[in-house]
């Protein structure tokens, strides 16, 4: 018996070891341990109360939990309390747009160099590399990874992109085949993972564009014929805000006759702008409130057992999207690129309380010029940070800031690998968000950065509700700026001097965003100039900027250096979130050094709503001059009353403005009433106020009695 002993403890630990070869599939027997991953706070915190306030989801599966102190989790099938810090894009290949240019290749991968490989090889890549994932300080994996990791024990989400599946001539969502696409599309991509426990749930779509040109009243209705499906939804809205033909032409301030007359219509008119916009709202409303049943009630046909993850706006969340969406998914999600790693006060918390939802960030990430990769980043990501070490701070910034955030669950790094330096294959975007670079070694400041970040997250969410949160919210910018902008008797020489200039035309106030890292380079705030006469506005700007480099102006301008610039023709109010007519964003690209008076292109950018057609580059009504020096560009330029639609200084002597300087090179941004992290190029109400000054007296009885006559 004594020497049996031994035996069998030996036959025992074999036992255990094998034990998953006998109760598993061998589907299932890649399965890294997740004991480094485990909620990392008090014991309680690993074996949830029962009672807990509110919970989403089927049992068994993951679900999303509310605490009694209304803090929300992720709760894994075996009832785990977690926020999941996890990365997205892990892929054994990442191919350049260029085939004979440098490409991102895993360590790890034995397959082909296409990424196309056996099911072996791909389960022995997903391994090693979930490994590494895990070993690195991420919980999990987010959208764009590979199916491989579905057979792996690792909570990872599923990116649908439902409407990529519709086709062109279907494109709109009241087109007879969209729901018929669409489901095709869910059946696919859902059935193989209806039993996955390890899956968080779906994305229905990514980064939808919820403006006028993609989703307004106008791309429903123009130039359909009068019996379309799509077009005809939007006269149901019409009729649901103004009952009667009557109500109608009070306040669009046309003359039907009954309702009939409205089919002769070619396109909607835009004008009363007030009016434009509360049909924009409303149609919104119902347009998402349709795509939301539709989408989810499709999801949960095929799959009633994982939550629905929202449709990861792309950073600003539409209030009548976030709205419609409240009884249809079970959480928000969010990409979300931002250079000072805070958060938007008032969007974040819109969208939790119009939906009742948390909130997962679905990606984000910051950048810098001088990854090892050589990623030139031509599109122009907002998140780009000074170097590494300002990387390796926006991720510990931004990642423990959200998680003292109760209502937000999660947070997925976009991405695990650089992107290639030529462009990636499909769109060219080339950026350093990797954890690894291109050749699969790892930022080690990065990867620090994640490792000793990983294990306080659920100990500061578990506390969130109790937090101040002082350091986690960006400023509101409620105070709006205020400039007297002096008349211009006499103007001053549109010729890069500006000496000409009166002293109260210099517009104070000018400030830096606070990207993370920059307070370690001295970066020189820019001048700008701002006077008036009957006939427009002028404006001067100086920047000083040593390392130019700009993009084509028909190009991604907004990717380099630039100055962008917006007025309103009339005052605005806080709330104003979209454009309308009197509403204009003009941009200036500076050129080649010299003093070439022709050295860079003024534009004016088209946006929803405003009374462009297209965007103007450039626009041939301002007079300008731009000059490029060693240490700086400086442009002047005089706005004609025709290129701003509404001028009116006698009657309206109130503008709205806003201006963004670009400094690609120090990765600094400068602004005057709200910076671009903010949405203000979207928001017209984040602009401050020019008050147009008195004109001399003869000036103004001059102009006076003209308007008299007119």
């Amino acid at each position: 018996m004594k020497k049996s002993a031994p035996i069998l403890v030996l036959v025992l630990v074999i036992a255990w070891i094998l034990l998953p070869y006998f109760t598993h599939d061998t589907d299932d027997l890649i399965s890294p341990t997740r004991g480094s991953q485990s909620v990392m706070t008090p014991a309680d915190l690993a074996k949830p109360d029962p009672n807990l306030e509110i919970i989403r989801g089927h049992p068994g599966y993951w679900r999303l939990a509310q605490d009694h102190s209304g803090v929300w989790w992720f709760l894994s099938p075996e009832g785990r309390l977690e926020f999941l810090n996890t990365v997205t894009t892990v892929q054994p290949v990442q191919l350049s747009r260029d085939k004979d240019a440098p490409h991102y290749l895993s360590r790890d991968w034995y397959g082909k160099p296409d990424g196309e490989g056996t099911r072996m090889q791909l389960d022995q890549w997903a391994q090693a590399t979930l490994n590494r994932v895990l070993g690195i300080g991420f919980k999990g994996l987010g959208a764009w990874c590979n199916p491989a990791f579905h057979r792996l024990n690792v909570p990872m989400s599923q990116d649908l992109n439902l409407w990529t599946w519709i086709d062109d001539a279907s494109r709109r969502l009241y087109s007879p085949d969209w729901p018929v696409l669409a489901e095709n599309a869910v059946k696919i991509q859902v059935e193989p993972l209806r039993d996955n426990k390890n899956l968080l749930g779906y994305f229905i779509d990514n980064e939808l564009d919820w403006g006028d040109g993609f989703a307004g009243p106008d791309a429903y209705f123009d130039h359909l014929a009068a019996v379309d499906p799509n077009r005809v939804e939007v006269v149901k809205v019409i009729h649901s805000l103004w009952p009667t033909v009557a109500d109608f032409n009070d306040v669009w301030g046309t003359h039907l006759n009954t309702w009939a007359d409205v089919n002769a219509w070619t396109t909607l008119p835009e004008e009363p702008s007030s009016a434009y916009s509360k049909l924009s709202s409303a149609w919104l409303s119902h347009l998402a409130n349709d795509y939301f049943r539709c989408t989810t009630g499709l999801i949960r046909k095929y799959d009633p057992n994982h939550l629905i993850l929202g449709v990861r706006f792309k950073g600003y969340a539409p209030v009548e999207v976030v709205a419609a969406s409240r009884n249809f998914t079970d959480a928000q999600s969010l990409n979300y690129y931002v250079a000072d790693a805070k958060l938007d006060a008032e969007m974040f918390r819109m969208m939790y309380e119009q939906s009742d939802q948390p909130i997962l960030i679905s990606e984000y990430s910051f950048h810098a010029m001088d990854g090892r990769s050589d990623d030139q980043d031509t599109v122009g990501f907002e998140s780009h940070v000074p170097d590494q070490q300002a990387r390796a701070d926006g991720y510990r910034l931004m990642t423990t800031r959200l998680a003292r955030v109760p209502y937000v669950v999660g947070a997925d790094w976009f991405q695990w690998c650089d992107e290639p330096p030529y462009g990636r294959s499909g769109d060219g975007e080339d950026v350093n968000f990797g954890v690894v670079d291109t050749h699969d070694r790892p930022y080690e400041q990065l990867a620090d950065a994640i490792r000793n970040t990983g294990p306080t997250l659920d100990f500061l969410h578990q506390r969130s509700a109790d937090d101040s949160q002082r350091d986690i919210w960006r400023e509101s910018y409620a105070v709006k700026p205020e400039m007297q902008v002096p008349y211009l008797t006499q103007p001053p020489t549109l010729d890069g001097n500006f000496s000409e200039w009166p002293a109260d035309s210099k517009l104070t106030g000018i400030r830096r965003e606070q990207t993370v890292g920059l307070e370690r380079y001295p970066v020189a705030t820019p001048n700008v100039y701002l006077g008036w006469n009957h006939t427009g506005v002028y404006l001067g700007i100086e920047v000083f900027d040593k390392q130019l480099e700009a993009a084509p102006a028909n190009g991604w301008w907004w990717t380099r250096d630039h100055v962008e610039f917006w007025f309103s023709t009339r005052s605005v109010t806080s709330d104003q979130q979209n454009y309308d007519v009197y509403c204009h964003q003009f941009f200036v690209v500076p050129g080649p050094t010299g003093n070439d008076a022709t050295a860079g292109v003024v534009g004016q950018w088209h946006r929803d709503g405003d009374a462009l057609k297209d965007n103007l580059i450039p626009d041939s009504l301002i007079k300008q001059t731009i000059k490029v020096f060693p240490d700086r560009y400086v442009a002047e330029m005089f706005i004609p009353s025709a290129a701003l639609h509404g001028f009116d200084p006698l009657h309206q002597p109130t503008l709205a403005f806003n201006i963004d300087v670009r400094d690609f090179k120090s990765a600094a941004d400068f602004f005057w009433s709200a910076p671009k992290l903010s949405q203000t190029q979207l928001r017209p109400g984040t602009w401050g106020s020019l008050v147009l000054g008195p004109p001399p007296a003869p000036v103004a009885i001059a102009h006076n009695a003209q308007a008299s006559v007119n």
